[in-house]
């Protein structure tokens, strides 16, 4: 049924009444919007100027399924293309203003597969729309000098000729002779009811279906960066009322598939709609409840980026052994990876802020839009043409009762002026946690990106960390338990450390004696060097001499009380003392 279907429909765009411009017109729209490689103001543009412009809809179709195919299978071709017209072309300038512009902003005229294709699109579309009207007109030409043959006429002008034709090409409004002289205008006389009544169903359908919309966007956006599967169970946001509200957001960690890098309940944004306009997101105030950090989830995330399988950990083996070297290795290595991470990013905004303060542009990178394009994909790799005002912008952050485990406190967690493009901000950027009761942050971070020659600030107040089984110190020794109090504050940059810290060891529990007895330990040091080599440095040597003397000092009172309390238990079990004790138990007796 649905081949019979497709050779009717095929028939009827041979047989029918579109001219040469019609079919033309339909197969080249067709091709450009296939190519569109995104959703959005240009897509819906090409949509609604296809239906201005006199364009057969079959063809038009047609187009689409060579354009969307082509698009696919060119999309590294038109994304390399894409970025020499903007970068290298001296077109630059153009683009940036298109993209920071209210309107033309939402035409995403910033990725570069969007302008790559166009060259593309163009002549793939003029070709395939000549192409079409041609091989369209031969065949009809072909048609009609088979009606026109006296033999072949009769067969096909009988009764059951014309039943079969009409089955598979459909009803004739117009003589294959006419349309192929048939003059089609440019525009269609129905096309501005037909724009009028798409954009009337486009507002019915984005009222009713914009918070899925707005959910699937997300999912998308964050997905992009973070490469992982990201779940949100619900979107609402008020046009009206500039607010969006979500439920329930969790964001699967890459690296360990089968927890969430973070999960949020409640999360509540003021959103600035004018800003909307130049596909930027102003949100005056983000508020939210319940932020956890690696929780584990009912079903394992997807990796939507590709990395190196890594083997599973095998928790129960390492519980009851302790932690291999291997371990310690992954873990150093982890590390690593987090603060080559920051160095990059630290160096960009640096260089960014640097070049801003000169009156420059920053340049642009060839090889951090290739990587940027393998990550989010070629089709969606975009320019960052940003010229006056980040991207996206929150000016206020406060999520409270944040659970960063079972041991600690719960936290409420304060930021402001957090930007896509901090260096355009003109303000610091401040986060800080701070335990629900209580004034001392735990943990206080300042980025200095409006003022290239400041450094970062860094605070950390962490009590009772439990370390235990989580420090394997040798074979001789083994901490059974244990908490520590960690306490820094430094300056930082892309380039140098500067952050010293102070531990203070206490309550130790292991299987060494005199070490049991010691009240406290202050380790004092300093984290230096670069960010992606740290070096730590310890000043140990007093203060332990100071702990293991006052240790001692412990040890030696309690086996002083041992050695007086055992005298003592002795000299009350003498026959001196059980007389003492009955005399003393009569002159009880008789006072009462």
């Amino acid at each position: 049924m649905l081949t019979f279907k497709i050779i009717r429909k095929i028939g009827k765009m041979l047989r029918g009444g579109a001219g040469k411009k019609e079919i033309f017109l339909g197969a080249l729209c067709g091709v450009l919007i296939g190519f569109n490689p995104v959703a959005g103001l240009t897509l819906t543009l090409a949509i609604l100027i296809t239906l201005l412009l006199n364009a057969n809809v079959g063809f038009t179709l047609l187009g689409v399924l060579l354009g969307k195919t082509l698009g696919l299978a060119l999309a590294p071709l038109t994304f390399h293309t894409g970025y020499f017209i903007i970068h290298n072309m001296g077109l630059e300038g153009l683009f940036t203003i298109l993209a920071n512009a209210p309107v033309t902003a939402l035409m995403k005229l910033n990725v570069y597969s969007m302008i790559g294709s166009l060259p593309f699109a163009i002549i793939i579309g003029i070709a395939f729309g000549k192409f079409m009207y041609t091989t369209v007109t031969k065949i009809r030409e072909q048609m009609i000098k088979v009606e026109a043959h006296e033999k072949a006429g009769k067969i096909v002008h009988n009764k059951l000729a014309k039943l079969l034709m009409w089955i598979v090409f459909g009803k004739q409004k117009v003589s294959t002779a006419d349309v192929l002289v048939k003059k089609s205008p440019l525009l269609r006389k129905s096309g501005l009811i037909l724009i009028g009544s798409a954009l009337l169903i486009g507002i019915i359908l984005e009222f009713f279906l914009l918070d899925l919309c707005v959910k699937k966007g997300l999912q998308a956006s964050i997905s992009a960066e973070t490469g992982a599967e990201v779940n949100l169970e619900k979107a609402h946001l008020s046009l009206i009322g500039g607010k969006l509200e979500l439920k329930n957001l969790q964001v699967t960690d890459p690296d360990k598939l089968t927890h969430n890098l973070i999960q949020i309940d409640t999360l509540t944004a003021d959103i600035s709609m004018a800003d909307l306009l130049r596909s930027s997101y102003t949100i005056d105030r983000l508020a939210g409840s319940t932020l956890q950090c690696d929780v584990l989830r009912d079903h394992p995330g997807k990796l939507l980026v590709k990395a190196d399988p890594k083997p599973v950990e095998d928790k129960t083996k390492e519980a009851s052994e302790g932690k291999s070297l291997d371990d310690y290795f992954t873990q150093a290595q982890d590390w690593k990876k987090y603060g080559d991470k920051a160095h990059k990013y630290l160096q960009k905004r640096k260089a960014n802020a640097e070049a801003i303060a000169k009156g420059e542009k920053p340049k642009s990178s060839k090889a951090a839009a290739v990587a940027d394009a393998k990550k989010r994909g070629y089709l969606k790799a975009a320019a960052d043409l940003v010229a006056d005002r980040p991207a996206w912008l929150i000016h206020e952050i406060e999520i409270e009762n944040v659970l960063l485990s079972n041991d600690s406190p719960a936290q409420i967690f304060r930021a402001s002026e957090l930007s896509s493009h901090p260096e355009l901000n003109g303000q610091p950027t401040i986060l800080v946690l701070t335990p629900a009761e209580g004034t001392d942050p735990t943990a206080k971070l300042v980025l200095r990106f409006d003022d290239p020659a400041a450094q970062h600030e860094l605070t950390m107040n962490m009590k009772n960390i439990e370390i235990g089984d989580a420090i394997k110190a040798s074979e001789n020794l083994k901490i059974e338990s244990g908490k520590v109090d960690l306490s820094a504050h430094g300056t930082f940059s892309a380039d140098t450390l500067d952050i010293p810290f102070s531990l203070l060891v206490r309550d130790l529990k292991t299987d060494n004696e005199m070490l049991n007895h010691l009240q406290s330990l202050e380790v004092p040091g300093k984290l230096y060097g670069a960010l992606v080599s740290p070096r730590i440095k310890v000043e140990l040597s007093d203060h332990l001499k100071s702990a293991v003397v006052d240790a001692a000092k412990e040890k030696a009172k309690d086996e002083a009380k041992k050695v007086a309390n055992k005298e003592l238990d002795k000299a009350l079990q003498s026959e001196e003392a059980q007389e003492a004790k009955a005399k003393a138990k009569d002159a009880f007796k008789k006072l009462f």
